[in-house]
């Protein structure tokens, strides 16, 4: 698994601002404030744009994400600031009833009539990851391409199943997209062209606190802005449960997922060689 790590995009010397991963991050609530703020922090070290488009107009969460200096506050999904520009969106983390819709991905790119220099951006791809409350809307209806993030009991709502390595492999071959079941063992399965399945070990029982899959949403959305979909996921995994498994030599098993997030650029430092 440290192969996926190793293969993650590299910033060109040469690159510029906006050039090297720029993320949405959709969700928060009333009821859940950390949520997001967990996944922003993630984030924050592994794309160069970081925004965030709250799901509730709630004061408390805004200002909650505002002490995250990265974290740029946007008032809709088509905001003139993001408009065909994201490479990835994060949808769901501490949504709770918030009536945020999941992206529609095209109403986020430009036509070649919105400006006179967009249409190069026409053919621009944005990724879809797709994470806890989020995964309640689209029981019906997955997109196609999307990352999904379920631990067990989300894996058998959305499709009534356990989540063995088969049955991981096998929805994601049916819907067309890349599914991270979160566990003791993490089942990473591309169902895409002739399917691939991988697992992750790497990780400890101190993992099991709050917001520690906020953390790793908010990882592999980053990742997935410059890298692969299934890529993301692995690498994701790995590198997480790596920063967790970092916290434990030096804290036993008490730390949070705010220690995760801070944990995550030494992680793949160490990882990546």
């Amino acid at each position: 698994m440290d192969s996926f790590v190793k293969s993650l995009y590299a910033p060109p010397a040469d690159s510029r601002k906006g050039e090297n991963g720029r993320l949405l991050i959709v969700g928060g609530s009333r009821d859940y404030h950390g949520a997001p703020v967990f996944s922003l922090l993630a984030a924050r070290r592994f794309v160069d744009l970081l925004y965030f488009y709250p799901a509730e107009k709630d004061r408390y969460l805004i200002n909650a994400v505002k002490r995250i200096p990265e974290a740029i506050v946007v008032d809709k999904y088509d905001s003139p600031a993001i408009r065909g520009k994201l490479d990835c969106i994060l949808y769901g983390i501490g949504l709770s009833d918030a009536k945020a819709p999941v992206p529609k991905l095209d109403t986020m790119r430009p036509s070649a009539s919105s400006s006179p220099d967009a249409s190069h951006l026409k053919t621009k791809k944005t990724k879809l990851v797709i994470d806890g409350d989020g995964l309640k809307r689209i029981k019906s209806k997955i997109p196609q391409g999307a990352i999904l993030t379920p631990h067990e009991n989300e894996f058998r709502m959305l499709f009534g199943l356990e989540g063995s390595g088969k049955n991981v492999l096998a929805m994601a071959k049916k819907h067309g997209c890349v599914i991270l079941k979160k566990g003791r063992v993490d089942i990473i399965a591309d169902g895409r062209g002739n399917g691939r399945l991988e697992t992750n070990r790497i990780h400890n029982q101190g993992m099991t606190k709050g917001g520690t899959g906020d953390v790793l949403a908010g990882l592999v959305a980053a990742l997935a802005c410059k890298n692969d979909a299934f890529t993301a996921a692995a690498a994701g995994a790995v590198i997480n449960g790596n920063a967790g498994n970092m916290l434990k030599k030096k804290y036993g098993y008490n730390y949070c997922a705010s220690d995760l997030a801070d944990a995550l650029a030494e992680s793949y430092k160490m990882l990546k060689g």
